[in-house]
């Protein structure tokens, strides 16, 4: 309804029915009079596009059918989708008849680097509070570094730098502390990320899936005995990994190791929740993804955020204890 009348300035109250039912007839000009058939592109962007994905996913498909029905029809009146999602896998999540309608054509976008993070706070407070510096700029530079290494999504910057504000304006009110002025020091920023960082990934690491820890032990097993602190494993590493980790430890929950679809939507779900980092490259190889997926575009680089230590401890007094000893003994850390 609220693109129908975006699109025709009409103001009306009508169902979502009977509002698709015009949006029909508007792109593909049928039982419309000649007068009202003007050449008319519209471009959609629609964001969060993964809470579109219902059960029978009907929104999605007229969304992404009106364009091709448009097409057919040679109608005047052109619609382009764009959407975004936050998931790597949501083409491989929609019904075949979606996947039919919705291009091939995909950009992904790369996590803030620690210094777009610093430049967006800086701007932000800024706007906040023109005349007055709330946080020390070493404060400032730690959120950011320490963002932009767990997950480079802004919103926990954003978080970490609110909650540490939170924290000071409270504790002063309190008489907690005493301060010449109200500013937040790095100090503070660092307590604020450990408890956000560190005791909300503990938790989420001890309730996850076996499939997921499966490759969370995976992805930290390869960090150890590769050395390689930078750049992460492609989904070849960590998909023959997790196949030979399976193999080995021969336990049903973790057999068979995860297929590619699988993979997909753990690494997905570990990246939402911010428990590995999922960048992509610029000059990202897609020889091996092209030719499992039928992709076209560059897959990520995964990388964890949490070091080992914090992975044993987080698994200790799980199912996933043995697995988590097996590949990263800590007796064999440093």
């Amino acid at each position: 309804m609220k693109l129908w009348e975006e699109l025709t300035g009409i103001k009306s109250r009508c169902s979502p029915e009977t509002a698709a039912a015009k949006l029909e007839a508007y792109f593909t000009g049928e039982r419309l009079p000649d007068a009202q058939k003007e050449s008319h592109t519209a471009v959609v962007l629609v964001d969060e596009i993964d809470y579109l994905v219902t059960k029978q996913q009907t929104v999605l498909y007229n969304f992404f059918d009106w364009p091709t029905r448009a097409l057919e029809v040679g109608s005047q009146r052109r619609l382009i989708v764009v959407g975004v999602s936050n998931t790597l896998n949501l083409p491989d999540r929609l019904h075949p008849r979606v996947q039919s309608r919705i291009g091939t054509r995909r950009c992904l976008f790369k996590s803030y680097n620690y210094k777009e993070i610093e430049a967006i706070l800086k701007a932000k407070m800024k706007q906040a509070s023109p005349d007055y510096e709330v946080f020390d700029s070493d404060a400032i530079i730690f959120a950011s570094k320490k963002t932009a290494a767990m997950s480079g999504d802004i919103r926990k910057a954003f978080h970490i730098c609110r909650a540490a504000a939170e924290m000071i304006m409270n504790d002063l009110t309190s008489g907690s502390i005493e301060r010449s002025k109200p500013i937040v020091l790095i100090k503070d920023v660092l307590k604020v990320s450990r408890e956000s960082f560190n005791s909300a990934k503990s938790r989420a690491v001890s309730l996850c899936t076996p499939f997921e820890v499966l490759l969370l032990v995976a992805l930290a097993s390869l960090s150890k005995s590769t050395g390689r602190e930078f750049g992460g494993f492609d989904v070849e590493e960590i998909m023959t990994k997790m196949d030979a980790m399976a193999n080995a430890v021969g336990d049903p929950m973790y057999s068979p190791a995860p297929t590619l679809s699988e993979t997909l939507g753990i690494l997905t779900r570990l990246g939402e929740v911010h428990l590995i980092s999922v960048q992509t490259p610029q000059n990202a190889s897609i020889s091996y993804r092209a030719s499992l997926a039928g992709s076209g575009g560059a897959w990520p680089l995964v990388s964890m955020v949490m070091d080992n230590v914090a992975v044993v401890l987080a698994l200790k007094g799980t199912p996933h204890h043995q697995l988590a000893q097996k590949y990263l003994a800590m007796n064999r850390f440093g």
